[in-house]
């Protein structure tokens, strides 16, 4: 065989190699990149969760505050002293 064959098939080779590692950093490099992005995406949609909780307790609270400083109740019969103690007891 002559040298001159040899150094050319070892060239294509060696170039063969050279574009499949650079193909296979490529496609790692995309990978890893899905993979963030998606572990991006669900920290957005958890936030985006957190915040409408946050949103909803809010209003929640907004709502029961004023409930509480709406007309005062009307108690239509109050506790006797016994029922007062009894209960009291309980504690």
């Amino acid at each position: 065989m002559k040298p001159w064959l040899i150094a050319l098939a070892l060239a294509a080779l060696t170039a063969a190699a050279g574009i499949g590692y650079r193909r296979g950093a490529t496609d790692c490099r995309a990978a890893y990149q899905a993979r963030e992005l998606a572990h991006i995406e669900r920290a957005n949609q958890l936030d985006r969760a957190r915040i409408a909780n946050e949103r909803t307790r809010a209003t929640l609270a907004r709502t029961l505050e004023e409930k509480a400083h709406a007309d005062p109740v009307s108690v239509p019969r109050c506790l006797g002293a016994d029922r007062v103690r009894r209960l009291n007891s309980l504690r």
